[in-house]
């Protein structure tokens, strides 16, 4: 071959070259791949803490109103994400094109507007893996925004978005700590890409840990409801016949998929205050006591000599830790934080996870026979050793 055939056949594998290029990333714009969709100082509204659960039987019959109310304040989010890598080890033979570029695919959820100039409370896993600029949230009212990524807090599967613009409406916060099983809700979300889908049930079980959420460091305390959750339901509301926002609708418990009638929630408190330290600090500013914990048995209670089986059991205490400061003793069986009972672990890591470092909180213990109030100052996540012994791990 002479010189000039090779610089010919050079500029043609060039030329090639920078067609290919081309067409992939016309490609990559424009084809979807099918939907992976799963169910990981603004001022918040928050309602006054009401006397009383109680709730007349009209109101609970009238969802029509609920539904009127909450609607509005539930948002469609989509975005792009890269596809999943094709599993060579699948009995599937991937095509060419998909081993040699996997493209993206467009995921789906819901959010809760929380303020009125555009805060918006949603799950993790709906927008942790959206590519930069792809991310979009829509209204009932059908208008669009582009959105970006206030915060994201893997271990409560809890993210902060912002649209700008406004006034826009926004959810009214209830008290998951006045939730009791049996509550009706309505749960308000984009099922299957199904806008302003909403679906009524009750509360079918508190403080559930079904280790769903992939951390190390996760807070499980879900609201379970029957009320109908499916794919694109996640990071919509769980209200209560009030209208009220008691949860942020997470995942679901499945053998199929699809709803079985296991709906589970993050409670709103916990949910707010991930919020607000999303949307202050950038982070979540979590607080530590300092202990290991396990849930109290019956063989435990009897050589405690407690009389029921309740709270949970101290089994380590960090030297140096909050609870080690304020006195806290191994073998000590803690029965409430501030006022309220913990008889699993992941209630009291709960509890603690919705405080943030430095605030005191009160305990009840049972100790030698009796109980006795103690208050700790909580510590912070500061280092990796206090990482290593937060509460519950």
């Amino acid at each position: 071959m002479t010189r000039s055939q090779h610089v010919l056949t050079g500029i043609l594998i060039l030329l090639l070259g920078m067609a290919m290029g081309m067409v992939l990333l016309v490609w990559r714009a424009g084809v979807r791949l099918p939907d992976p969709a799963r169910v990981a100082i603004t001022e918040i509204t928050r309602v006054a803490a009401p006397e009383s659960t109680a709730v007349g039987p009209a109101t609970y019959t009238d969802m029509k109103s609920v539904a009127m109310q909450v609607t509005p304040t539930v948002v469609y989010i989509e975005a792009e994400a890269d596809a999943v890598p094709v599993d060579l080890e699948s009995d599937r033979d991937p095509s060419f094109w998909e081993r040699l570029y996997p493209g993206t695919a467009t995921t789906i959820g819901s959010g809760v507007l929380i303020t009125t100039d555009g805060h918006i409370l949603t799950n993790n896993h709906v927008v942790a893996d959206a590519i930069s600029g792809t991310l979009s949230v829509a209204l009932t009212d059908k208008r669009m925004f582009p959105a970006r990524v206030i915060g994201t807090d893997p271990s409560t599967d809890l993210a902060v978005i912002k649209i700008d613009g406004g006034p826009f409406p926004s959810a009214v916060v209830g008290n998951s700590d006045l939730v009791t099983v049996g509550d009706w809700v309505v749960a308000v979300g984009n099922p299957f890409r199904l806008r302003s889908t909403v679906t009524a049930g009750i509360v079918s079980a508190l403080g559930r840990d079904v280790a769903i959420i992939d951390d190390r460091m996760r807070i499980e305390s879900f609201i379970q409801t029957d009320a109908a959750i499916n794919r694109g339901n996640s990071g919509g509301a769980l209200v209560n016949a009030r209208g009220e926002l008691i949860g942020i609708n997470t995942a679901i418990a499945t053998e199929n998929g699809s709803y079985q009638g296991y709906g589970f929630a993050v409670p709103i408190n916990l949910a707010v205050k991930v919020a607000r330290d999303l949307i202050e600090y950038g982070e979540v500013r979590r607080a530590y006591l300092g202990i290991q914990i396990v849930s109290v048995l019956q063989d435990r209670a009897r050589d405690a000599g407690m009389t029921t089986i309740q709270g949970v059991d101290v089994v380590n205490v960090v030297r140096g830790g909050a609870a080690d400061k304020g006195g806290l003793r191994l073998g000590d069986i803690i029965l409430k934080v501030d006022g309220m009972e913990v008889n699993e672990s992941n209630e009291l890591q709960a509890r603690v996870a919705i405080r943030r470092p430095g605030e005191v909180v009160r305990l009840e213990i049972w100790r030698d026979g009796r109980v006795r109030p103690v208050s700790i100052t909580l510590g912070g996540l500061e280092n990796n050793t206090m990482r290593r012994w937060a509460d519950g791990q």
